[in-house]
């Protein structure tokens, strides 16, 4: 389990794209903690879809309150605090190379999801912040998995293709969203995760499509 901290201690599956980085490749990890990673990552889903049940004022409150748990969690890792002993055989074997000397993805999906909801309409924050957190795990586990050609840094034509169908699937299905606006929003959500290569994709890609999306409805509307 992840919990145990030692390399061997999750079962390994196979690489079976020849795409599929190694790990420390582009900053990458090994694909048996990318799934472990995706699985946490969806987790994430609990935002847009806590966002229709309370109000805006309340749902920017809770998610500010995980961002700032995550922000010291990240902080205690990288300054070496002595409370990080606490969970770091859980959130080590799923940092990736990368991020060693930077915040981890939850922080900035958290920040995005704050931000959103604090910005922009609740279709617009639903559907930025759906498009990357479904978008970007079946980017990362298809296009790892099964993808045969690289495009921008450890990403795949099959892994794109992959997050725009997702992408146009939560376009279609977010509540309160004009269906144009939803399919428009997908494939600029994933022009724009595709070339987040100095920026995190879960900070960019929920704030350019959550922006797009509550200007296009306004200009609607």
């Amino acid at each position: 389990m992840l919990t145990s901290g030692i390399p061997g201690s999750i079962p390994a599956v196979p690489r079976s794209s020849p795409a599929d980085p190694a790990p420390g490749e582009h900053g990458e990890i090994g694909y048996d903690r990318e799934v472990w990673r995706k699985l946490l990552h969806l987790l994430a889903l609990s935002i847009p879809i806590g966002y229709q049940f309370v109000s805006q004022r309340t749902g920017v409150a809770i998610v500010f309150v995980c961002f700032l748990v995550s922000l010291v969690v990240d902080l205690a890792r990288l300054r070496g605090w002595p409370i990080q002993r606490l969970w770091q055989r859980i959130v080590t074997p799923i940092v990736r190379p990368r991020e060693a000397n930077n915040f981890t993805g939850a922080t900035f999906i958290l920040a995005s999801g704050w931000l959103c909801r604090l910005l922009f309409s609740l279709p617009a924050a639903t559907i930025g912040m759906l498009t990357i957190i479904l978008g970007d795990t079946c980017a990362a586990l298809i296009g790892r998995r099964w993808g045969r050609h690289r495009t921008i840094g450890s990403r795949t034509v099959e892994g794109s293709l992959a997050f725009l169908a997702v992408s146009f699937a939560a376009g279609a299905c977010t509540p309160g969203l004009p269906l144009v606006i939803g399919l428009m929003a997908a494939p600029l959500a994933t022009v724009v995760e595709m070339f987040s290569t100095r920026i995190d994709d879960n900070l960019s890609v929920p704030l350019v499509v959550g922006l797009f999306t509550h200007l296009a409805m306004r200009i609607i509307a």
